[in-house]
């Protein structure tokens, strides 16, 4: 059971290396890629701030209209 559980896990694993945010922090990561790391940096601040605007609207209960 641990053996084929260990053999599941590695095999998830490397499909996880081709996911999109795993290719992009390894091409951030390397020397040439450094002159991407401030753009990346400004982007991840838009999807938080994205992400504050969502969680407000569910908070306040979402559109008026919407009565089910």
């Amino acid at each position: 059971m641990l053996r084929s559980s260990i053999a599941l896990s590695a095999r998830g694993y490397g499909a996880l290396r081709y996911a999109p945010t795993n290719l992009l922090l390894n091409a951030i990561r390397t020397r040439r890629g450094l002159k991407w790391g401030i753009p990346a940096m400004l982007l991840a601040g838009v999807y938080f701030y994205a992400a504050a605007i969502c969680t407000t609207i569910i908070n306040d209960g979402g559109p008026a209209g919407s009565t089910c």
